[in-house]
């Protein structure tokens, strides 16, 4: 019998999201400036450090999360769900949103101000 998927919460999304931001302290963006899930360097956006390696592919690029807050289904929302997050969960795709903004549209700097300020606004502290 296989053991049921357990997802992560989204107190949970916000913490590996959080630390993985304030410990890589750089953006994820190929060489023009866009942003991406995963850039040249190896380095990940706030979505891409939730994909599981083995699931991350170049396929996968491309759409930000927000176009997935009204979509039924892609690539990204199956290969976050197969990382166990939830994705298909309206109120996981607006978090997964905000934290998103946070790493495409601030200053670095600001990231520790903007994430605090995030888990308090969803209660996580």
């Amino acid at each position: 019998m296989l053991s049921p998927i357990t997802m992560l919460s989204p107190k949970e999304i916000y913490e590996r999201v959080s630390e993985h931001l304030l410990t890589q302290r750089a953006v994820s963006e190929d060489d023009n400036g866009s942003c991406r899930l995963r850039s040249p360097e190896g380095r990940k956006c706030a979505i891409g450090s939730l994909v599981n390696d083995d699931l991350y592919e170049p396929e996968l690029e491309g759409i930000g999360i927000s176009y997935y807050r009204h979509a039924q289904d892609g690539k990204l929302l199956q290969a976050l769900f197969a990382s166990n997050v939830n994705a298909y969960d309206p109120n996981i795709i607006d978090l997964l949103i905000e934290l998103e903004e946070i790493h495409d549209y601030a200053d670095i700097d600001e990231w520790p101000e903007l994430l605090a300020a995030l888990a308090k606004r969803h209660a996580f502290v």
